[in-house]
């Protein structure tokens, strides 16, 4: 389970640790469950949301066909 951006302090995660995350969902066969609900609540302008699919995708093959992702959004979270 990643929770990227963090409620309430809007901490946001480096793209290296998701991408180490990702290579080791792949080495041990895990599911992500990826909670980017406040994606749209980030208080800095220094800090940009990177989502969890992207990482996946431009880390390509064999991540990208091997690791299941299950990605979770609202509307309601980010009005």
């Amino acid at each position: 389970m990643v929770i990227n951006p963090g409620n309430p302090t809007g901490q946001v995660m480096k793209r290296k640790d998701l991408e180490d995350i990702v290579k080791l969902c792949h080495k041990y066969s895990i599911a992500i469950l990826s909670d980017e609900v406040y994606q749209e609540n980030i208080y800095t302008e220094s800090k940009k949301f990177i989502s969890m699919r992207k990482v996946l995708h431009d880390l390509g093959e064999p991540f990208s066909i091997s690791v299941e992702l299950i990605s979770f959004h609202s509307v309601s979270k980010g009005l």
